[in-house]
């Protein structure tokens, strides 16, 4: 069977142990790597008019916000309003970029942590693994996710997880803020292919694969969450 970028996307979805093992011999982790650049970068440039005065308006009554003067948080409004070409072209890199950055971060740490755990594969690997399964939560799930944003002219209120169950309609609730870090169905479904590539990869039993990508995954997910909740 061919290993082809097509046949990749398809194992991904419909036999990720298949594709796991081709990661094993091949990992080509710039491959993803390059996809979630071009998704994330057209998904932020799409959907910043929209999310920039949302999250000013949402934090006006935050404890950062309430630091600064009224008419300097009318400026930042109205320029989040209306970007600048330039402004909108430098943001949507930099996110792009900022999200290729974190996939390769936690490939060294979910790499680190099936080490400890007794794994046989190397960096690379890891890096593949993390990759190809980020594939999920920043590809799919951001295709999916981009109509209903534009749609209903709201980003942090259109969730694919949990948060949609959330009692109340306030997205910077604590609880709301806790069910989106860690109830987003896509993002699970994301943890689930890196579970079975550390598996097939690193030769680590069901319970170790599990340790070592969940385990690490909360904590680093802590990080911005705790950040979030201390300024609201």
């Amino acid at each position: 069977m061919s290993d082809s970028l097509w046949q990749r996307l398809k194992d991904l979805f419909v036999a990720p142990a298949r594709l796991m093992d081709r990661v094993a011999e091949a990992p080509r982790y710039l491959i993803p790597g390059l996809i979630v650049l071009v998704v994330v970068g057209v998904f932020n440039y799409l959907t910043m008019p929209i999310t920039g005065p949302e999250q000013m308006e949402l934090m006006r009554d935050t404890k950062l916000m309430q630091m600064m003067p009224q008419d300097a948080w009318q400026q930042q409004y109205e320029q989040a309003m209306n970007p600048t070409p330039l402004k909108r072209a430098l943001q949507t890199v930099g996110s792009a970029f900022s999200v290729w950055i974190s996939m390769l971060l936690l490939g060294f740490i979910l790499g680190f942590f099936a080490r400890m755990s007794g794994g046989q594969g190397g960096f690379r690997q890891a890096l593949g693994i993390v990759s190809w399964a980020s594939l999920i939560p920043f590809g799919l799930g951001m295709v999916i996710k981009l109509p209903i944003v534009l749609m209903t002219e709201s980003m942090y209120r259109v969730t694919l997880g949990l948060a949609a169950f959330a009692p109340g309609d306030d997205p910077l609730a604590p609880l709301h803020q806790i069910l989106m870090a860690y109830g987003d169905f896509f993002t699970w479904w994301g943890l689930a292919v890196l579970v079975i590539g550390f598996q097939r990869v690193y030769k680590l039993g069901r319970g170790a694969a599990v340790l070592a990508v969940i385990l690490p995954w909360v904590l680093v997910s802590a990080i911005p969450l705790g950040i979030s909740l201390i300024m609201m």
